[in-house]
C-alpha cells in the first residue's frame, strides 16, 4: 500500500497565520458584537493568504474560490459559506446583526478550511 502525503511538511503551521487566526478568535469570545463582525472580517482576510498560498488567484477571496477543484478542497463549501456572511457583514455593517453563537459557528466554518490545509 502506498501513501501519498498530503501537503509539504515545510508550509505546516505558518506562525504569522496562526498569531492572525488566535487574534481572531479572540475577537470572537468578546461581549462586543462589532467584534464578533471583525473576528470573520480577520478569518476571511487569512482565507484569501491562505487560498493565494494554494495558487488559486482571482479579483478577491470569491474569484479565487470560483476556481477551486473541489476534489482537492474538501471543505469548499465551507470556505463559501463563512465568505458569504463575510459579504454581508462588509456591507452590511454594523446593521448586520448576528448573534454570538452564530459568529463563533462561522469562525468555526473557517477553522474547518484551516484546518485542511494545516495551517492552525
Amino acid at each position: 500500500m502506498h501513501v501519498e502525503i498530503a501537503y509539504d511538511e515545510n508550509t505546516k503551521g505558518d506562525p504569522d497565520l496562526s498569531k492572525k487566526w488566535a487574534n481572531a478568535v479572540g475577537h470572537v469570545d468578546s461581549p462586543n458584537p462589532s467584534d464578533w463582525r471583525q473576528a470573520i472580517v480577520e478569518a476571511d482576510i487569512i482565507l484569501g493568504q491562505i487560498l493565494t498560498r494554494l495558487g488559486y488567484h482571482g479579483e478577491g477571496i470569491g474569484e479565487q474560490l470560483k476556481g477551486v477543484d473541489k476534489a482537492s478542497f474538501k471543505t469548499l463549501d465551507q470556505a463559501w459559506e463563512a465568505h458569504k456572511i463575510r459579504n454581508q457583514i462588509a456591507h452590511e455593517g454594523s446593521d448586520f446583526a448576528m448573534s454570538q453563537h452564530e459568529a463563533k459557528r462561522v469562525i468555526n466554518l473557517y477553522r474547518q478550511v484551516f484546518e485542511e490545509f494545516f495551517y492552525v
